[in-house]
């Protein structure tokens, strides 16, 4: 797959966030598009560790899927996010869908990248998608 065509997924290091790669995985198969996973860990986290197991199924998951992983260190994971996106410019962003304790995550990126279409998945394997609002054309007559 060429390194310029990519689908992004962003997961967190939690078992469920397998769902996320292969849903990933699918719509990069359907554009032709290589497969990047990115996860934004706390650069400390005393009350709730990282669960190293789960950060391996990851890893492990996104090279079954023929992908490529990417790991930062970060107290703040939506514009660490938005700083990889901007320098890969994938075709899409895969994300879970927003649960009730949602960080406004999606609408940062959606807010300060509208033009990167974004592709949210929930719990059945659904995905919903935001696209770039159609630029008006204008014609000299």
């Amino acid at each position: 797959m060429p390194k310029d065509k990519t689908v992004l997924v962003c997961v967190t290091a939690q078992e469920s966030s397998k769902g996320l790669v292969k849903a990933g995985k699918n719509i990069a198969d359907e554009n032709k598009a290589g497969l990047e996973v990115v996860s934004v860990l706390p650069v400390e986290k005393k009350d709730n560790p990282i669960d190293p197991q789960a950060l391996e199924m990851l890893y492990r998951t996104t090279r079954e899927q023929g992908g490529e992983m990417a790991v930062y260190f970060s107290d703040d994971p939506t514009l660490t996010v938005i700083a990889h996106i901007a320098k890969r410019k994938p075709l899409t962003i895969v994300v879970g869908f927003p649960g009730a304790r949602s960080n406004n995550f999606i609408s940062m990126i959606h807010l300060l990248l509208p033009d990167t279409p974004i592709s949210m998945v929930d719990k059945d394997s659904t995905v919903y998608k935001i696209l770039p609002q159609e630029k008006e054309i204008k014609f000299k007559v």
